[in-house]
């Protein structure tokens, strides 16, 4: 039997549909832990005034309760920002932000007014608010504001200034922070003022608004990083409503992962790895994970969860994804590869178009990149092909028609490339098309072979490009990730001429430029794995919240419920019905641990 990658070369831009034998998807800008599954928790301190993260909004107005907004132009109110940019933007935490719209034709004048919060007189207020204002043909002007009445015109004293000259554009989501000291004791309301003064402004969006009689609340921030298994292209996928796909890895039996984590402000962690993790509850900076199916399931939904804490609060770092087991005479086919969920994708020359020194197809110095694909010593893996994710693509009538060579190699002894076991030749038109690519655009060319290549053990796929002096009219780059921090080096280059005085061979992209990457190559395989086992069975009862709303699905009937929080402390308990259990917990928004039958997971209340 013959598998075909089902398309030749697809291009597309970012947020703009593709069909690849699914529905239509669009490809986020990147990838990587999204801040809706970020959740900020503060330290339950008496100093702490007024903190609004935007999660809990009425509907009809879509903004929290007891608070107003005044916008004679484009509405200003709690929104999903990936919903609104396609995936490429996320709140600072949790799902919605406090978003004013973009609007090319009109000045803004937005206002967002707070619920009454009381001040003492003679008392110094913190205030802190993050903000994102990315600006499009100028800065985006906006301040924080304070001031006795729900109107734009009490608002008599400014407590954060951005606007004229004070106005920034933001590259992330950045922390703003201000003082206020009343003179009276009274009921006051807090404002943020979107006031850009000629049109052209852009999306602007803030997050995570606090009040505090001691100190701005820095809580930490960071993502959770992993190494082990292979993930599938559909991680960068959205269906064709805009969602990002859930993300899905595959593993054979007792593969281990090795996690970590990037975080600043941060004081100790917690991990816990889902119902299928082998260690739950583990403070290791870098924990090792297997995880074990029951026994008649092929593919689980898994979360996998990391909390930061430091004496301001805590931030919760939500992975949810698919498990895939590999196993069986054939198992499923997909089209795997080495970015993982935290990857940020890297598409543009760091220079000019006529510069490459990052990994791409038309170098300087070298022309064959090689992606490893780690898989057991004795389990079969059948190819039929590979994808390409590439950008920043222009090429000249002439060269189209030149050949690339695809290559699957077996790893030598040192886990580089070694035996060849297929070569193909293929014009480069065939693969990437002839449509320019600018940046900003990412394209997903295919190479597909005629018939399955069957390799045992850990294989490498390469493609070597001609030798083409890269210019204006003739580049080619292969999308690949940012640095990782994790000694998870997938991408190799073959040095044809001396570089750095190194002989030809191939070398690690660590060797060269410090970091551990993977690049934009997909094989579509077929697992052929005789080697994995089943997997001994667990608890299979599930927890899900909605708001403070917990349903525990398939405990054991009469079984005893306890909710207790981060510190350990007993808030909730019940009984399990049978199949279905719902709970209003009427608990704060916060990182809770449930334990049924002695089996504890943790569960996030928004």
């Amino acid at each position: 039997m013959t598998k075909k990658l089902l398309i030749s070369v697809a291009t597309i831009a970012l947020a703009t549909n593709l069909a690849l034998a699914t529905p239509p998807f669009k490809l986020a800008q990147q990838a990587g832990t999204s801040r809706a599954n970020v959740q900020k928790t503060v330290a339950n301190e008496d100093t702490q005034i007024l903190f609004e993260d935007f999660e809990q909004i009425n509907t009809t107005t879509m903004m929290p309760n007891e608070w107003v907004t005044f916008d004679a132009i484009t509405s200003i109110k709690c929104q999903n920002p990936a919903e609104e940019s396609s995936g490429a933007t996320t709140a600072f935490s949790g799902d919605y932000a406090l978003v004013s719209m973009f609007d090319d034709e009109n000045p803004r004048d937005a206002w967002a007014i707070s619920k009454a919060i009381t001040l003492e007189a003679n008392v110094t207020y913190h205030f802190g608010v993050y903000a994102l204002c990315m600006g499009y043909n100028i800065p985006d002007e906006w301040e924080m504001t304070i001031g006795t009445a729900q109107t734009a015109q009490a608002q008599t004293t400014t407590i954060i200034d951005s606007k004229g000259s004070n106005a920034v554009k933001d590259n992330d989501w950045t922390l703003y922070s201000g003082t206020f000291t009343p003179t009276t004791t009274g009921t006051y309301y807090v404002a943020i003022h979107h006031c850009t003064s000629q049109p052209g402004a852009n999306i602007s969006m803030w997050d995570d608004i606090q009040v505090d009689s001691d100190h701005i609340r820095i809580m930490p921030d960071g993502y959770m990083m992993s190494k082990g298994g292979l993930w599938s292209i559909d991680q960068f996928m959205a269906d064709n409503q805009g969602y990002r796909l859930v993300p899905r890895v595959y593993t054979y039996a007792g593969e281990e992962f090795e996690y970590g984590y990037n975080a600043t402000n941060c004081e100790s962690v917690l991990w816990d790895f889902g119902f299928y993790g082998s260690t739950n509850d583990d403070t290791a900076a870098k924990p090792i994970v297997t995880f074990e199916l029951p026994e008649d399931d092929n593919e689980i939904f898994n979360e996998d969860m990391l909390i930061l804490i430091n004496n301001d609060g805590e931030t919760g770092i939500l992975r949810e994804y698919y498990i895939n087991r590999i196993h069986g005479t054939e198992g499923f086919g997909d089209c795997v590869g080495n970015f993982k969920p935290e990857d940020n994708l890297y598409t543009f020359p760091s220079s000019d178009n006529t510069t490459y020194d990052a990994l791409c197809g038309l170098s300087e110095t070298y022309s064959r990149i090689a992606e490893r694909f780690d898989r057991p010593a004795d389990a079969k893996t059948l190819i039929a092909g590979s994808y390409v994710l590439f950008g920043n693509y222009k090429i000249s009538p002439v060269h189209a028609s030149k050949n690339i060579i695809a290559r699957i190699l077996k790893a030598d002894e040192n886990g580089m490339p070694g035996e060849v076991v297929f070569t193909k030749e293929l014009k480069i038109k065939d693969v990437f098309g002839t449509t320019e690519i600018p940046s900003g655009r990412l394209g997903l060319g295919a190479i597909v072979l005629e018939d399955e290549v069957e390799v045992t053990g850990t294989f490498f796929f390469e493609v070597e490009f001609p030798e083409i002096t890269p210019s204006s009219n003739n580049r080619i780059f292969i999308a690949h990730s940012y640095a990782r921090e994790n000694g998870d080096c997938t991408t190799y280059f073959h040095n044809d001429i001396d570089l750095a005085n190194k002989p030809a061979g191939w070398y690690s992209a660590t060797d060269f430029y410090g970091m551990d990457i993977c690049c934009g190559l997909y094989p579509n395989v077929y697992f052929n794995d005789n080697t994995a086992v089943k997997a001994p069975s667990v608890a299979t009862w599930n927890v899900f919240a909605n708001g403070s709303e917990l349903n525990i699905v398939n405990a054991r009937e009469n079984a005893d419920i306890v909710i207790t929080d981060i510190a350990g402390r007993v808030v909730f308990t019940a009984q399990a019905q049978a199949v279905k259990t719902t709970i209003e917990t009427n608990l704060n928004a916060g990182v809770y641990i449930v334990t049924i039958d002695g089996v504890s997971t943790k569960v996030i209340i928004r």
